[in-house]
């Protein structure tokens, strides 16, 4: 900052108390009604949020650390602000790299909570997706570019989820034998994706490369394990079968259905599967007996 362009009170008031009007504070004087507040030489008071984390930074990780995130909104003012300080109190900067996350947008617009549009984990847990199936979406896009979230973008994540889970499992049963150097490449692929700045969609453009592999080997299945441990999308685990209910409306056609083949009433069996069908329902005969699936 150019400290001579600034010009005092056109932003915020002017503080009197201050030295120089570009200071912040480290150290504020409470209201009665403050919840948080410590006795100091200057009264009740409590810390300013610049030093919070200096001080969290400090005691937890040590006068400097290697990464220090946040929201491109922290740039100015707080980031610049905990810098100032941490350099004034050990002379060091705190962070050896900074990175800054682009805002989340919520169907192509901003999220606040004044629009409502503002979604927690525990929404979409709700909806029926699992959480990490929020992690994967978030990979389909830098860290430095803006994400848009829309549930139809956590529906096709889902099933991308899924099928990421079985091509691990049909690697770990697969017989094929594949070239080491191929294995060693693939990997070497991934490692340059990551350490590009966290290049997530080219590496997860790897992963994808590895599980559409034609060759079956539990070779790939070991390199996908050990893609996770970055990943951190569990695809390890085995999907668990899907039980779906069928409304009890649909088990009264089948029924009537049935009932109608008994009799040998072919034209009434027809009407019956055409209803089902037009209510989002297909069935077929099997030896097993009628298998009822959502369309």
């Amino acid at each position: 900052m150019n400290i001579e362009e600034q010009k005092a009170g056109a932003r915020v008031e002017v503080d009197n108390e201050k030295r120089n009007p570009c200071d912040f504070a480290l150290w504020i004087k409470a209201p009665e009604n403050h919840l948080m507040k410590w006795d100091s030489p200057w009264g009740p008071s409590y810390p300013g949020w610049h030093i919070e984390c200096s001080a969290m930074g400090q005691k937890y990780l040590g006068e400097q650390f290697d990464i220090h995130t946040g929201g491109i909104d922290l740039i100015p003012t707080h980031h610049e602000n905990e810098i100032a300080q941490s350099k004034g109190n050990c002379g060091k900067v705190p962070a050896r790299f900074w990175m800054h996350g682009e805002y989340l947008l919520i169907n192509g617009g901003k999220m606040s909570k004044s629009l409502g549009n503002v979604y927690l984990v525990k929404d979409i847990i709700e909806k029926g997706y699992d959480p990490l199936v929020y992690r994967l979406f978030s990979f389909s896009s830098h860290y430095k570019n803006k994400l848009n979230f829309t549930w139809e973008g956590m529906e096709a994540t889902a099933k991308s989820l899924e099928r990421l889970k079985n091509g691990y499992q049909l690697h770990l049963a697969g017989k094929d034998e594949v070239a080491d150097n191929l294995v060693e490449a693939l990997e070497e692929k991934f490692h340059q994706a990551i350490n590009d700045d966290l290049n997530m969609p080219l590496a997860m453009s790897v992963v994808w490369e590895v599980v559409r592999q034609e060759q079956k080997s539990p070779k790939l299945a070991e390199l996908l394990a050990k893609f996770d441990t970055v990943l951190g999308l569990k695809i390890t685990e085995v999907l668990e079968p899907k039980t779906e209910e069928i409304p009890p409306e649909i088990l009264g056609l089948v029924e009537q259905r049935k009932q109608a083949r008994e009799n040998k009433d072919w034209t009434k069996s027809d009407e019956l599967r055409d209803l089902i069908q037009e209510k989002g329902y297909q069935i077929k005969d099997t030896k097993e007996g009628v298998e009822i699936k959502k369309i």
